[in-house]
């Protein structure tokens, strides 16, 4: 680099002497011929020189012009700017007034914010150990990293808060953690659920075989009561193993959207077939009343199926003998009107949406209804439907045989497809489960 500017003042230097050595040689042959006055000349051999002199000094480098003024913010804006505009995470710029001077379109679409440039942070994201995090770091220039949570603590993110390109700002990248905590929070809940609910019938079976090979040993009679009773608790394992399975393998796929199309009320149908044996064991008949036309939606068939069985075996668990069981589906122009389908039916009843739907309240959407004639679920109960290893077994007698984890079931397949899930209860009437998800609007595939 030095070789080459040597090499150019050199060249620069030379085209200089060449431009004023001719310029006054011209002059002088001039004047000596009498073409011009000396006066004349000298006025020329200035001008000429002066020429020179202008070409020389516009070639030279910077350093000898004067340097232009850089605004500190214009830096920050047109440099940083650019920078945190094209990142791909949330990610925000403070200024040293500790506003917010720049900020992402991720950031702006994923927190919802209106003008977010020129307010405060702390008008944005209400929360009080980022704050502090982004004013030591403004004070201190030091980089910290803080987990924190928002919308009453339903979303995790970590924020890397970094010192700013001049002094008194920061530069906040943040990292949503909330599908990372979910998952260590479900597999934390199925250690425990499994643990806790495991302990009891395999309590029940080893108490049976030692009073077989202890005190009952020689009493054969004895023994088939046993036994009978140590496969019921047995199937009960089996059962709440599999749920326990199912739910944790619905969780794993929670967060990827279905990509088939498939006809509800095709597999309602054929789902509610399914329990017709049953339903007929209880002295429970079942009862449609489906759309006329086809529901097609996006979703996993076999997970659809698993939602209608598990909420028509609930019901069916929970009719008295010779009820009926209602099974229920229509078409509804937007997710909105569905969800009023299922809940406020009747003015004396109780609902609660367990679940709110992730898609448009404007879409088109399909609905499905299960209504049972039973005793209906309490008020303070309610709230806890859809819970791991939840039944409502006391005020429904405790008589019902189950694991607890059929609502919680639906309601992480309801979360998978965008959908709700909502329960209305006209207490010693009926009581009714309701899903609904967006209808698709698409060509099947």
């Amino acid at each position: 680099m030095n070789t080459l500017n040597q090499t150019n003042a050199r060249k620069r230097r030379r085209d200089f002497a060449i431009l004023t050595a001719g310029a006054v040689a011209l002059l002088s042959v001039l004047c000596f011929t009498n073409a011009v006055g000396f006066i004349e000349a000298i006025a020329g051999a200035i001008i000429m020189i002066s020429g020179a002199l202008a070409f020389y000094i516009a070639t030279t480098p910077s350093i000898f012009r004067k340097k232009a003024q850089i605004d500190p913010a214009q830096t920050e804006e047109t440099v940083f700017g650019g920078f945190v505009r094209a990142l791909p995470f949330p990610a925000l710029l403070i200024a040293v007034d500790a506003r917010v001077s720049v900020v992402n379109e991720v950031a702006t679409r994923v927190f919802h914010f209106t003008d977010p440039v020129g307010q405060y942070l702390d008008n944005l994201l209400h929360n009080r150990g980022l704050i502090r995090a982004v004013k030591r770091t403004r004070k201190t220039a030091s980089s910290e990293i803080i987990e924190f949570t928002l919308g009453d603590a339903l979303e995790t993110w970590l924020a890397h808060i970094r010192p700013g390109p001049s002094e008194g700002t920061a530069f906040i990248l943040m990292e949503d953690l909330t599908a990372v905590r979910r998952a260590e929070e479900a597999r934390a809940d199925f250690l425990a659920n499994a643990s806790h609910e495991l302990r009891t019938p395999l309590t029940s079976i080893a108490g049976f075989i030692e009073t077989m090979q202890g005190p009952a040993k020689d009493d054969k009679n004895a023994w088939d009561g046993f036994l009978t009773i140590m496969h019921s608790q047995a199937e009960r394992m089996k059962r709440l193993i599999a749920d326990l399975l199912s739910l944790s393998r619905i969780e794993f796929s929670e967060h990827s959207p279905p990509s088939t199309q498939i006809d509800m009320k095709e597999r309602t149908y054929r789902a509610a077939l399914g329990l017709a044996p049953i339903a007929k064991e209880a002295d429970v008949d079942l009862n449609f009343k489906l759309a006329p036309d086809e529901a097609i939606v996006i979703a996993e068939a076999d997970e659809m199926t698993q939602i209608v069985q598990n909420l028509i075996g609930n019901a069916l668990k929970y009719s008295p003998k010779g009820n009926t069981v209602t099974v229920s589906l229509d078409i509804a122009p937007s997710m909105a009107l569905a969800e009023k389908e299922l809940i406020n039916r009747n003015e004396n009843s109780r609902s609660a949406v367990q679940l709110r739907p992730r898609a448009s309240t404007e879409v088109p959407a399909v609905w499905v209804r299960v209504t049972d004639h039973g005793v209906g679920v309490p008020a303070e109960r309610s709230a806890r439907l859809g819970a791991r290893i939840y039944r409502v077994d006391q005020s429904r007698g405790g008589k019902i045989e189950g694991t607890g984890l059929g609502l919680a079931i639906v309601k992480h397949i309801m979360t998978r497809h965008r959908g709700g899930l909502a329960v209305e209860s006209l207490p010693g009437v009926e009581t009714s489960f309701g899903v609904w998800l967006p209808l698709s609007v698409a060509d099947p595939v």
